[in-house]
């Protein structure tokens, strides 16, 4: 009689996989408690930004105050047009004395040059 055929042998599933990486895969409960830890310190560096944040809006408030107190101490002072205008008027005023400085001397010692030339 012939053989019946039987099944193949089942070979035994394969393990689960295993992540490469601890910390891929599902949450475990350490996985919750350093999650909570990195909120803290995120609450923490939170809070130390706004405590130097109201600091850095009153020294902005202080810089305000004294930009205004300078700018009224130095509206009264000179434009620099004004100085330019100045500058260059005492040199327009010194080039021509001194441009007619050798006639105003021959003026001012009068007609003595003149008449003992003569």
């Amino acid at each position: 009689m012939p053989k019946a055929l039987s099944p193949p042998p089942l070979d035994p599933p394969p393990p689960p996989a295993q992540p490469s990486d601890p910390g891929v895969g599902q949450p475990t409960h350490r996985g919750n408690e350093i999650m909570l830890v990195e909120i803290a310190k995120l609450q923490s560096d939170a809070e130390y930004v706004k405590l130097h944040l109201s600091e850095f809006r009153g020294d902005m408030k202080d810089v305000r105050d004294r930009l205004a107190r300078l700018e009224v101490n130095v509206s009264h002072l000179p434009s620099k047009g004004f100085i330019i205008l100045v500058v260059t008027t005492a040199l327009v005023f010194a080039g021509g004395l001194f441009t007619i400085a050798p006639k105003l001397q021959a003026w001012a010692n009068g007609g003595s040059q003149t008449s003992t030339e003569q």
